[in-house]
């Protein structure tokens, strides 16, 4: 098990949505003694308490809805969640897929392996977390060289220059202003469609005037 992790569970807020009974109390206490601060939470709240960061969830079967709808309320991105099964049955199966529960403890609840539980659950939350901010980095770095390359198109365009001069133009108007060359080219994009947006105006105005008046 990773020291790393051990030491990170002493700093996480875990909840615990299980029916305060003989299992849910032992389950609470089991979690403290590994080093989580848990809290029992029962019955099913609207919202989790603020800054939860593991929860483990009891699906029970008269508590279908009110944990659909606290599912639909989580925060994205949404804490890591294990849900607490009795049997498996395709309504549970589609509970359990709706939570986005990154792993399953099957009843009776033991405690051997539930920290391996955690561990993995944890772990799997993370890499998705890297991946899913990997994947907006992506999306902005793509979008921003879009946008340099339809600046550079503008001022190639309306300057009658090259493309490697449009690149330095831009370049250097980055410098300048000490802003990221993405910026500068959003500026310029947004000038031609106000420009544009302009001609485009006036055009319909002279379209719509009364001849009489032209006269």
């Amino acid at each position: 098990m990773s020291y790393a992790f051990l030491k990170e569970l002493r700093n996480l807020s875990v909840v615990v949505l299980h029916p305060m009974d003989e299992e849910g109390m032992a389950l609470t206490d089991h979690l403290r003694r590994i080093g989580c601060m848990p809290q029992l939470v029962w019955p099913v709240p609207e919202k989790l308490p603020k800054g939860t960061n593991i929860v483990l969830v009891a699906i029970v079967d008269d508590q279908r809805e009110a944990l659909r709808r606290l599912f639909r309320t989580m925060e994205n991105p949404a804490p890591t969640l294990l849900a607490i099964v009795s049997y498996e049955n395709p309504a549970t199966l589609q509970l359990v897929l709706e939570s986005g529960a990154m792993a399953v403890i099957g009843r009776p609840i033991k405690p051997f392996g539930l920290l391996t539980n955690l561990a993995i659950a944890r772990n799997i939350w993370t890499q998705t977390q890297n991946l899913a901010r990997d994947a907006r980095r992506y999306k902005r770095k793509v979008k921003g060289e879009q946008a340099v390359s339809r600046a550079k198109t503008i001022l190639m365009a309306t300057r009658n220059i090259d493309e490697d001069q449009a690149h330095r133009e831009l370049r250097a108007e980055a410098m300048s202003r000490r802003i990221a060359i993405e910026a500068v080219a959003q500026d310029i994009i947004a000038g031609a469609h106000t420009q544009i947006a302009g001609i485009a105006s006036v055009g319909e105005e002279i379209f719509l005037s009364d001849p009489k008046e032209s006269d």
